[in-house]
């Protein structure tokens, strides 16, 4: 961050000097487009017309306001507010050179880091003699400048004394391009004569569409987001990659209200090949619905919408069917399975399926610190689906030794759909870790999950309000996007942040905890893909709140052991002070929830890390059936008592490490 605030006070200061330089030097001609001096690699571009104006309006937001006040933000505000002072004390240089358009782009100059390269559109520079005594009194004891040749052009260096670093820039017809990475520089002087993304057709698709809006652009060129992810994660990811080769470009207008920083515009499909996302986009659009039964603990949601389940079934079918080898492997899955079973795939599963589903990643409630997993499909009606799921488990249970009985949870049945890679065969491969699920059905939402416990917490977040439709601050969040949409993504920062660890490398890790107060001060992060005549409209909109106001709010509780249960007040989402007042006191005859992984298991035991039983209880279709045991590091009894179908019965006992009795109580 520290760099980058140095080239930018630097490309303020010096396009002065350059464009001194290029007046007496170059031979006027008509004007070159910045965009075709940028190599073709570039990851993303960010443009705008007025940097200095914009950058007046950012610095004076309340989003930068509160993150100047950051601690962990000391030496970038430094830098920043270095920038603010040059400004303020030097209005007549920038009044002379501060209003040029300016596009940067970012690019991978080695396999773990990427830097930055910078063309400034100089236009016609004028009051040039005032300029020219202004800047080289400026800099004359700051820089040192030097000249080399490369393929026909001048490379010039500008050495800053005091930094230590060379900023490398040329000048071609109206343009200066720099970098502080002189291969980034060689090869925009290799791209003068042949412009690679200037002419890419889907550059210029959807830069027509965006035009010049917004306080700047930024465009993604997906075909290099993997190699660029590599430099924060600990491995190569698959999803990433799919996403790097299907998609083509974004183009977005940034715009930053008081409590929003928001990125519209529209993305374009990779034309060499058809895909996954070909497939969305010709299936049309569904309205998200999923929130009413997604926890408000919800850390990641995916939703995928559709005219009809049935449609994009459809499209997914004939995409398969381009690639010979993979249809016949697809067809052969789908044909083995409904020989087996004497089932038809789409009247016992597809047909029932309404417009949309959804992949949820939650806040471990229940399953130690492990995050939990579901997908839930929308149905027409609820009743509709359990007659045509019901019909496919007694044919699973004519066919299959599985023994399964159904367990009943608050009234809602919980059964195990015992077929393998059926979810995966059906779906693709995003879904592929969904293998022989649980599932359970509420109102018209069948949600399915590979650890029963996941169902029962998602069945007592929807009985006790707390799922998303009624957290406030989500709703309100919501109502930025569209109502309708092929896909919707959904971030709560704070609850996805440990998440993360699991695949990002040390270093970025490192990075991201110890930026943490500015990561969750942008808590809900929403991305929205919609059908538009061939291409996707696009939002990516991120809410700001002060990191206060953050650690306030039940809804981005980072802690789950701080998490409790109850509906929203009228003014939003409950304090945790108000939530602290709910909380029982301790109860050595309390009882934790278990989370048996199979639901047909006769024992259910919990280990401490050393290898020592904690708990055991004999079950019974799920439930707990017989004597309870928990047990002290040591090996002494804790707590001993009787479950019957699940309820605790008969005397309960618990003891001191000492083995001396310390309570008991009859049920």
């Amino acid at each position: 961050m520290r760099k980058l605030v140095f080239v930018l006070t630097a490309l303020l200061v010096l396009v002065g000097i350059c464009a001194l330089i290029y007046t007496i030097y170059v031979p006027s001609s008509e004007g070159r487009r910045p965009i075709y001096m940028i190599p073709p690699d570039a990851v993303y571009v960010i443009e705008t017309e007025d940097p200095v104006e914009n950058w007046e309006n950012i610095s004076n937001s309340n989003v930068w306001q509160h993150l100047r006040k950051n601690h962990s933000f000391a030496s970038f505000t430094a830098g920043v507010n270095s920038l603010d002072s040059l400004s303020r004390e030097n209005k007549t240089l920038f009044r002379l050179v501060g209003s040029r358009p300016l596009m940067v782009s970012a690019h991978m100059y080695k396999r773990t880091d990427y830097e930055f390269l910078f063309v400034v559109d100089l236009l016609q520079a004028s009051k040039l003699t005032q300029l020219k005594n202004y800047l080289f009194g400026f800099l004359q004891e700051d820089f040192k400048v030097t000249q080399r040749p490369y393929h026909g052009r001048e490379i010039i260096e500008v050495y800053d004394k005091a930094e230590k670093t060379t900023l490398y820039l040329f000048f071609v017809d109206n343009l200066m391009v720099l970098s502080y990475q002189p291969s980034l520089v060689e090869a925009s002087i290799d791209q003068a004569d042949e412009p690679v993304i200037g002419r890419d057709i889907d550059y210029l698709e959807i830069k027509s569409e965006i035009g010049d809006q917004g306080m700047f652009r930024v465009y993604f060129q997906y075909g290099y987001l993997d190699d660029y992810m590599m430099t924060y994660l600990q491995q190569n990811n698959e999803y990433i990659r799919s996403i790097s080769e299907d998609l083509s470009f974004s183009g977005f207008m940034f715009s930053l209200q008081d409590e929003m920083l928001e990125l519209k515009g529209f993305t374009n499909l990779n034309s060499e090949r058809r895909s996954y996302a070909d497939v969305l986009l010709s299936a049309g659009k569904g309205a998200v619905h999923i929130p009413e039964i997604a926890p408000m603990r919800t850390a990641f949601y995916m939703g995928l919408g559709f005219d009809s389940f049935s449609k994009f079934y459809e499209q997914l079918e004939a995409w398969k069917k381009e690639d010979p080898d993979r249809f016949i492997e697809y067809q052969q899955g789908i044909d083995k399975l409904e020989r087996f079973l004497k089932i038809s795939v789409k009247e016992n599963f597809v047909d029932w399926v309404d417009d949309e589903i959804a992949f949820l990643q939650m806040q471990p409630q229940g399953l130690g610190r492990a995050n939990e997993y579901a997908v839930v499909l929308k149905a027409h009606d609820g009743q509709e689906a359990q007659d045509q799921l019901d019909f496919i488990l007694r044919q699973v249970k004519k066919k299959t030794p599985v023994k399964f009985k159904q367990v009943s949870y608050k009234g809602y049945p919980i059964n195990f759909m015992s077929i393998k890679g059926f979810f995966k065969l059906l779906l693709g491969k995003f879904f592929e870790g969904l293998d022989k699920p649980y599932f359970t059905i509420v109102e018209d939402y069948v949600i399915f999950s590979n650890h029963p416990q996941t169902l029962k917490n998602i069945i007592n977040d929807f009985s006790e309000d707390n799922t998303l439709a009624y957290s406030l601050d989500f709703e309100k969040f919501r109502d930025q996007f569209e109502d309708e949409s092929s896909i919707f993504n959904y971030l709560n920062i704070p609850l996805f942040y440990d998440g993360m660890k699991g695949f990002m490398n040390t270093q970025a890790w490192s990075d991201l905890q110890q930026n943490k107060d500015y990561i969750f001060c942008f808590p809900q992060v929403g991305f929205q893909l919609i059908p538009d005549d061939g291409i996707f409209e696009s939002r990516l909109i991120l809410q700001y709140l002060d990191t206060e106001e953050v650690d306030k709010r039940m809804q981005f509780a980072h802690n789950p052991g701080e998490r409790q249960f109850g509906p929203p007040t009228a003014g939003g989402v409950l304090a945790n002070k108000e939530l602290l007042a709910l909380v029982e006191p301790a109860d050595l005859i309390r009882v934790e929830e278990i989370s048996p992984d199979d639901l047909n298991a006769k024992l259910y035991t919990e280990k401490y890390e050393t290898g020592e039983i904690r708990v055991e209880v004999p079950l019974k279709d799920g439930k707990k059936h017989g004597t309870y045991r928990e047990f002290y590091l040591s090996g002494s009894i804790k707590l001993k008592g009787k479950y019957r179908k699940g309820k605790q019965v008969g005397t309960w006992k618990a003891y001191d490490e000492e083995g001396q009795l310390i309570e008991k109580r009859s049920f």
